[in-house]
């Protein structure tokens, strides 16, 4: 399965996907809606706010074009890695070092494909953190995390987990926690700018 930004410079392979995934994610979470303003992609949130990401595992992800134009983003010196395409600021995927979740912002699949992931995946499984959303979000959105929730993604994590699928990163060095590029990490003042800007 081929994945790329809007432009096509940025191009990945995923690894035994769909089979590897837990199902489409929605996260409405005011940093998920931060990160989409601050790269001016507000056009891939939802109409409440959300933002659908779909996981795999680091390990299966392999980078065949455009490398260079990756950059990393975080919110706070402690947030995640937010990676995205400079080229056309196009975001890619979420990660931690060393942890088995690169969640893949829904574009990369739906770029060449609109209807990928209605015919692949079917619907979203999972809607979280709709405390943040905007107006009233689609019915079944937790107001945080909740048991359903917890229980789509577990399975995947404890897989991942057992299985060393958080090593090999494409976005990390071999030493699984060095960032192929140095991330740019927003002051407090630049992220609660955008944030007020949302309501937050």
């Amino acid at each position: 399965m081929q994945i790329q930004c809007e432009c096509g410079a940025f191009r990945a392979q995923l690894l035994n996907f769909p089979r590897n995934t837990p199902g489409r994610l929605a996260c409405y979470c005011d940093d998920c809606q931060t990160f989409a303003h601050c790269l001016n992609r507000a056009d891939l949130l939802d109409a409440a706010g959300g933002t659908e990401v779909i996981p795999v595992y680091p390990a299966e992800i392999r980078i065949d074009a455009g490398r260079e134009v990756l950059k990393c983003l975080r919110l706070s010196p402690d947030g995640l890695y937010r990676w995205y395409a400079s080229c056309c600021n196009t975001p890619v995927a979420n990660v931690r070092p060393g942890f088995p979740w690169a969640g893949l912002v829904h574009r990369v699949f739906t770029v060449t494909d609109p209807s990928y992931l209605d015919r692949t995946l079917g619907a979203v499984k999972s809607r979280i953190m709709g405390r943040y959303a905007k107006g009233t979000p689609p019915s079944g959105t937790a107001e945080k995390i909740d048991f359903k929730g917890f229980m789509t993604v577990m399975p995947f994590i404890i897989k991942g987990v057992l299985a060393g699928k958080g090593k090999r990163s494409p976005f990390f060095a071999e030493d699984d926690k060095t960032p192929i590029v140095p991330p740019i990490v927003l002051s407090l003042a630049e992220r609660n700018a955008i944030r007020q800007r949302l309501g937050f």
